[in-house]
């Protein structure tokens, strides 16, 4: 079954498919992934599978989400023989809840740049010294535009995209395409897209797609 892509952006803007899993498992660095997801077993597998090779190739890894989430990808990361205990121990392995990057409850469960700016630079000790690049999964600034608070959500998307020039860190950002209404969501998603440089789109493909190859053209 092939995807069907429409729309006036969609010409020229992927590139051929691959496998998702390699990608996921083996992100260039600079890799700024979109995942789209309709079954939240599969946000926690391909989240698991970044998480379990960061790991095993000694790069930092960080995930920010819920502490469902956070219990499930931990499971799955001492189910493939990893010691959880000790790579958190040794800095090497952050499971971190949402309230706690934020300092506490606020509005809209919101994360101020002051809060991600700190987050981003106690992630980056040791870098390159200890460890060559850093892994981030989250799902949190989706929460953002399901909410309809898209400018928060590009600007925190955008943000991280700019940075993936000069930081040596690779990123996947978790989006349940369940919440999303194409009538409420379709303009502003253009623009989530445009932030990322590699689309993993829900259903049972088995792809990802690189992100305007040939660059952004409005």
């Amino acid at each position: 079954m092939e995807q069907a892509w429409s729309g006036p952006h969609a010409p020229g803007h992927f590139s051929a498919p691959q496998g998702w899993q390699g990608l996921v498992r083996e992100p260039p660095v600079g890799a700024h992934i979109l995942h789209i997801y309709e079954d939240p077993d599969r946000e926690v597998e391909a989240a698991s599978l970044f998480v379990i090779e960061g790991a095993r190739r000694a790069e930092r890894v960080c995930c920010v989400g819920s502490p469902r989430e956070l219990s499930s990808i931990r499971r799955r990361v001492e189910e493939a023989g990893l010691d959880t205990d000790r790579l958190i121990r040794d800095g090497a392995l952050a499971l971190v809840r949402q309230l706690d990057l934020n300092g506490g409850p606020k509005e809209h469960d919101e994360t101020s740049r002051t809060a991600l700016d700190r987050f981003i630079h106690a992630m980056f000790q040791g870098v390159p010294e200890r460890y060559p690049s850093v892994r981030w999964w989250g799902n949190r600034v989706a929460r953002f535009f399901e909410n309809g608070l898209f400018d928060r959500a590009l600007a925190f998307e955008q943000l991280c995209h700019e940075r993936r020039e000069v930081l040596p860190w690779s990123l996947l950002c978790a989006y349940d395409a369940r919440k999303l209404d194409p009538e409420r969501h379709a303009a502003a998603f253009w623009d989530v897209l445009r932030n990322h440089s590699h689309l993993i789109p829900a259903g049972e493909l088995g792809v990802a797609l690189e992100l305007f190859p040939n660059g952004v053209h409005e």
